[in-house]
């Protein structure tokens, strides 16, 4: 088995952008790479060289997790040097040594971002340096691991599409399968015949092993998914199906949707729940086939991205039909370019494959996995090799594998999944141990400037930090590894909407999700359905899976922190071309605002009882403004409107907290 490995790149960077000018500190080679380091392990030392001019100060040379220093280049420790005034006058270059020596393990074909800092001694930032390297992993203590494979089939049980003896390829694939030594394959193009294709296969395999196909379609060629596992290590949770709610019908290869697997994992005398979504997209390289992948990943990912899926470790694997680094149509960005854009939530371990060959068969899986992937995904041609004329007789696939590393029982570490800190608290200490006194470890995974030491994170940059928490194991407990966020923010700012939802129409049973974006700080979101909150969803997307008729209406969201709260207006849902006939009130400053009098005829009065009125601008039914206010914050404002013909005027606010109105005059004669 190939070891997984961890990209890592040491670069030196000079901050803030007017600090050349004035500090005058810098660091050079520019580029420093570590590879080959196991975890509690340490790469051979390569050197960083100081150098200041015109800075009559001392440089603390702070190295974070991952990262030993050391001025001799004999005893390196993860603890702050010094390099004093005396040393740097005069411009003299100053050695630091430094090695890569990662702590924390877990993690596959991703770029943790560790640092050496450059502090003054009142520790003000002078410099960054970003660190990475190659994580050599091994098999983790406690840990058991798990193989999943995929392999298009092509026409398994077809007798007429595919390889011409269907006896031979069902016995090749067993055989196959028995050389992967994977615990999961999924199978796409298993047909429903009554040769029984999937039974002849698992018949060659033996009793040690399942299997399941969940047909699309009643034809006798339908190309639908299948699983085989090891009952000793892989079991059914729950019945499997066709997920209907993925997307459009049309989109799904008309009804070729994915098929959800429920397995628990057997792994020291414990269960894992895994959720593993057998796919098999649209094909050709036309552009109406493009188009429909495209369709097909949107669906997919709104689903995904629901409720339902939050907090389920997922791996998504097939034959997708087309690569994840640009189409195999025309150079098109990869409809799967969604999934991929979303680094944070998802990643596709075969991805390093695309980067070499075109690749139509992708192992994806969600962040809940990230930390037990000990490999990347494998491109299984040892194994076809072993099999005559593979490619006429087999399969015009080769099959692609990944591993995973998991323990016994699933402990919840004592971290937020979120945390909120401002740059003038200077640090976030993070907890040093769980409820059984157990010690954790954290590191810097990626994002802004930031330093680790043990269990204190220093601070020196606003924006986000994603760090990753990790227990090893032992013989008597799993190991266990949570991701969370850290949002550094200067102050708290108040929301502000700043993309509104859209709307949307829907065909019935299709998937369909409301997203808004706003600015501010530790932001809270609460969707609402026709005014009413909408229980449970309080993120910034809300997702259906599949729309019903009981859907239909106008949806807003309301976004909130400390400092006040903002909505969104309101969109529509339509459903099957049927659309909501009454209108919802967009927000609550709308709702409790007063004109008067009207009808009126010298002044109209505008009054607000939530929040003040920031602007307003009155406009007659030809589209003319006829009145306008900027800039203003008063809860009650006077429009003169004696010089007004008579008629209906629209009028239109916007609160101080950006929060829109509209409401109607009208002038008597």
């Amino acid at each position: 088995m190939k070891s997984a490995r961890n990209t890592y790149l040491l670069l030196c960077a000079l901050l803030p952008a007017g600090f050349i000018a004035q500090a005058q500190v810098t660091c050079t080679p520019a580029q420093l790479t570590f590879a080959g380091v196991v975890v509690g392990g340490a790469s051979a030392a390569q050197q960083l060289t100081v150098t200041a001019s015109s800075f009559s100060g001392s440089v603390v040379v702070q190295p974070s997790s991952q990262v030993q220093v050391s001025r001799t280049g004999s005893s390196y420790s993860q603890s702050p040097l010094a390099i004093s005034a005396n040393e740097l006058a005069g411009g003299k270059p100053q050695t630091v040594y430094v090695r890569f020596a990662p702590t924390c393990g877990g993690f596959s074909d991703s770029a943790i971002t560790s640092s050496v800092i450059l502090l003054s001694p009142s520790n003000e930032l002078l410099g960054s340096i970003a660190v990475t390297g190659v994580v050599r992993q091994e098999k983790a203590a406690g840990g058991m691991p798990f193989k999943v494979a995929t392999l298009n089939a092509e026409w398994l049980g077809c007798p007429s599409n595919g390889p011409s003896n269907e006896s031979l390829q069902m016995s090749n694939v067993a055989t196959l399968i028995r050389r992967l030594d994977a615990d999961v394959v999924a199978l796409q193009e298993v047909t429903n015949n009554p040769t029984k294709s999937l039974d002849t296969v698992l018949k060659h395999l033996g009793s040690a092993w399942g299997g399941h196909i969940v047909p699309f379609a009643q034809s006798k060629c339908a190309q639908s998914e299948a699983i085989v596992y090891r009952k000793s290590r892989v079991s059914l949770a729950d019945k499997p199906f066709l997920m209907t709610n993925a997307g459009t019908y049309n989109a799904w290869s008309s009804g070729r949707y994915p098929v959800e697997f429920p397995l628990n994992l057997s792994a020291g005398g414990y269960s894992i729940p895994i959720t593993l979504i057998n796919l098999h997209a649209k094909a050709y390289g036309d552009a109406a086939s493009y188009e429909r992948r495209k369709v097909a990943s949107q669906g997919l990912k709104a689903l995904l991205g629901s409720s339902d899926y939050a907090a389920k470790k997922l791996i998504v694997l097939g034959d997708y039909n087309d690569d994840v680094d640009v189409s195999t149509y025309n150079s098109e960005p990869s409809p799967y370019k969604n999934f991929v854009d979303d680094s944070l939530s998802y990643r596709f371990l075969s991805s390093q494959i695309s980067e070499k060959l075109s690749l139509i068969d992708h192992i994806m899986i969600s962040d809940e996995l990230f930390p037990f992937c000990v490999d990347s995904a494998q491109y299984e041609t040892g194994v076809t090799k072993s099999i005559p004329s593979y490619n006429t007789t087999t399969s015009d696939h080769t099959p692609v594998s990944a591993t995973f590393a998991f323990g016994g029982q699933e402990r919840e570490l004592p971290v937020a999944s979120h945390y909120d800190v401002r740059l003038a608290d200077g640090a976030l200490n993070l907890p040093d141990y769980d409820a059984d006194n157990r010690p954790l470890r954290y590191a810097v995974d990626s994002g802004v400037v930031a330093s680790l030491k043990e269990c204190t994170l220093t601070l020196f940059s606003v924006g986000t930090v994603r760090m990753v928490a990790w227990q090893s194991g032992d013989a008597s407990f799993a190991p266990a590894a949570k991701f969370f966020y850290v949002q550094v923010a200067d102050r708290s700012v108040a929301p502000k909407i700043a993309a509104q939802p859209t709307k949307r129409e829907v065909a019935l049973g299709e998937a369909v999700a409301f997203t808004v974006q706003a600015t501010g700080t530790n932001l809270r979101y609460q969707w609402k359905k026709d005014g009413r909150d909408v229980a449970g969803a309080t993120s910034l997307l809300y997702a259906i899976g599949s729309a019903a008729n009981r859907h239909i209406g106008y949806y807003s969201c309301v976004v909130s922190n400390d400092m006040g709260s903002a909505e969104s207006q309101a969109a529509q849902l339509c459903v099957n071309t049927m659309c909501p006939t009454t209108a919802v009130r967009q927000s609550e400053f709308e709702s409790r605002l007063k004109i008067y009098p009207n009808p009126a005829r010298q002044k109209v009065w505008v009054e607000s009882a939530a929040g003040h009125i920031a602007s307003l601008r009155v406009y007659s039914l030809s589209g003319a403004v006829v009145y306008e206010q900027k800039n203003v914050r008063a809860s009650t404002l006077a429009i003169p409107t004696s010089s007004w013909s008579a008629g209906i005027y629209v009028l239109t606010l916007t609160s101080d907290r950006g929060e829109k109105a509209v409401g109607k005059i009208l002038i008597d004669d």
